[in-house]
C-alpha cells in the first residue's frame, strides 16, 4: 500500500544506473567505468540523480524531479490485517534528487554471480490522489481525496542474481532473479478526505496509521517487494537484452 512508491524509485535507480553507465550515451561529465570499479560506479549514480534529476538530452535522461507515475491499484485479501483495495492516481514523486549509493558489490569482468546496490535517501515522498476502501488492522478506512505518503531515511537495496548469455558472439548479463528490499527509519502519511471528509474519524485514523506505521509496513512489505522486483526485473531485462556487457562497463 503506502510503500508502491518505491515501485518508481527502485526501478528508475536500476534503469538512471545503467543509462549512466552506457559508453553511447554518457554525457561529457560521466564515463565509462571499469568493470568492478564500485567508486567509479557510486560516482556515476550520485551524479545523475543529484545534477541530471532536470534530465540530460544529450544521453537521453528523463526529469527525475518530480516524477510523475502511472496509476497504482493495489489490492490486498481481506482476510489479511491490512485488507485494502488502493487506488493512488496522478502520483507525483519527490526526494529523488537527494538518493544517493552508498555502496556497490559485483559489477565485475563477468556478468555471472550476485550483484547488490544499496541506496539511501532523506526522504521520499509520494502525492496523489486517493481512493480507499477495507480495513487497516483493527479499523475500518473509506475515502477519497489527497493523500501524502513519505518514507522517512530509506535504505533500499537490490539484489541480482546472474548468468553470462553469448549471442553473436557477444556477452550479455541474464538475470535469473532480481529482488528489493527497503528499510525506512518511519512511515509518515496523511490521507484527506476520509470518511467524507468527517474530520474527528479522519484526523484519528491518520494518527493511528502513522503511530502504527510498522505493523502496516511488515504486513506489506512482500507483496510490495514482489511486484516491484518484477517490474524492475522486465525493465532491466530489456536493457540488458539489448546492450552487450562490455558496453555497459570496460572490461580489462
Amino acid at each position: 500500500m503506502y510503500s508502491s512508491k518505491l515501485n518508481f524509485v527502485l526501478q528508475s535507480i536500476f534503469v538512471i544506473f545503467l543509462i549512466s553507465c552506457a559508453t553511447a550515451k554518457l554525457s561529457s561529465d560521466l564515463k565509462r567505468c571499469v568493470a568492478g570499479d564500485s567508486k567509479c560506479i557510486i560516482k556515476n549514480i550520485n551524479t545523475v540523480f543529484g545534477e541530471k534529476n532536470q534530465g540530460d538530452e544529450s544521453f537521453g535522461l528523463s526529469q527525475t524531479e518530480p516524477f510523475k507515475m502511472e496509476d497504482i491499484i493495489i489490492k490486498q485479501d481481506p482476510a489479511n490485517p491490512v485488507a485494502i483495495y488502493l487506488a493512488l492516481k496522478n502520483p507525483v514523486v519527490y526526494g529523488t534528487k537527494n538518493i544517493r549509493a552508498r555502496k556497490v558489490k559485483g559489477f565485475g569482468k563477468t556478468p555471472d554471480g550476485r550483484h547488490e546496490l544499496l541506496l539511501h535517501a532523506p526522504y521520499i515522498s509520494m502525492i496523489s490522489d486517493y481512493e480507499i476502501d477495507g480495513k487497516v488492522l483493527i479499523l475500518p478506512i473509506k475515502g477519497q481525496g489527497k493523500s501524502n505518503i513519505t518514507l522517512v531515511e530509506p535504505l533500499m537495496k537490490m539484489i541480482i542474481d546472474a548468468t553470462s548469455r553469448i549471442e553473436d558472439g557477444k556477452t550479455y548479463l541474464n538475470i535469473k532473479d532480481l529482488r528489493v528490499e527497503c528499510k525506512p527509519k518511519r512511515l509518515a502519511m496523511h490521507f484527506e478526505n476520509l470518511f467524507n471528509g468527517d474530520k474527528a474519524l479522519g484526523e484519528n485514523l491518520n494518527s493511528f496509521l502513522n503511530e502504527n506505521w510498522k505493523e502496516i509496513y511488515n504486513e506489506m512489505k512482500r507483496p510490495w517487494y514482489d511486484a516491484i522486483g518484477k517490474q524492475m526485473k522486465e525493465g532491466a531485462t530489456k536493457i540488458f537484452n539489448t546492450t552487450p556487457y562490455d558496453e555497459i562497463f570496460e572490461i580489462l
